[in-house]
């Protein structure tokens, strides 16, 4: 699948596969439903994710792996799955959510339970931001997260995100205003 960026020629992009020292983030495979799912369905991830349902069934992994394509093709979101090289487990996901009029870009990213304190986020992070500069041409790339989620936030500063604000009650969780 494809995007055209600010619909300009010679700006159009491949869903891509990312190399880092230790992972490959690359567009997940329907075959990998059943690990989407058992990742994904941790608590901690649902509490501090915007978008991430709890429980997370097959059928969410499913439905997701199956629209990613789409949202990439449409210029609204670029998710891939983070894998371990050595091993080629998943063991969480990365995303951007486009703006494609303004050559911008907001992180989404989680890691499962097993997978965390390694540094998988941050060089997941790190190389997704590195392809959304140099390869997609973007201009901004902005990471948001819960006040109370502290290891994402080390996250964002590791990987060079400036801190700019809070944003009192900017997602609705289970229909009530967090942030």
């Amino acid at each position: 699948m494809s995007i055209q960026l600010n619909g300009k020629p010679g700006m159009r992009l491949d869903m891509p596969s990312i190399r880092t020292s230790r992972l490959l983030l690359c567009p997940l495979r329907a075959e990998q439903s059943s690990a989407l799912s058992r990742l994904a369905d941790d608590p901690v991830i649902a509490n501090m994710t915007a978008t991430v349902p709890s429980p997370y069934t097959l059928e969410h992994a499913q439905a997701f792996i199956a629209d990613a394509p789409g949202q990439f093709a449409a210029g609204r979101t670029l998710s891939l799955g983070v894998h371990a090289q050595e091993t080629g487990e998943l063991t969480g996901v990365v995303s951007l959510r486009l703006s494609t009029s303004h050559r911008s870009g907001n992180l989404g990213y989680w890691i499962g339970a097993d997978y965390r304190k390694q540094g998988y986020t941050s060089e997941a992070v790190q190389g997704l931001l590195m392809h959304g500069f140099t390869v997609m041409n973007l201009n901004r790339i902005a990471g948001q997260c819960f006040a109370d989620n502290m290891a994402s936030a080390r996250v964002l500063e590791k990987c060079g995100l400036s801190y700019e604000g809070c944003m009192k009650e900017a997602f609705l969780k289970n229909r009530a205003a967090c942030g």
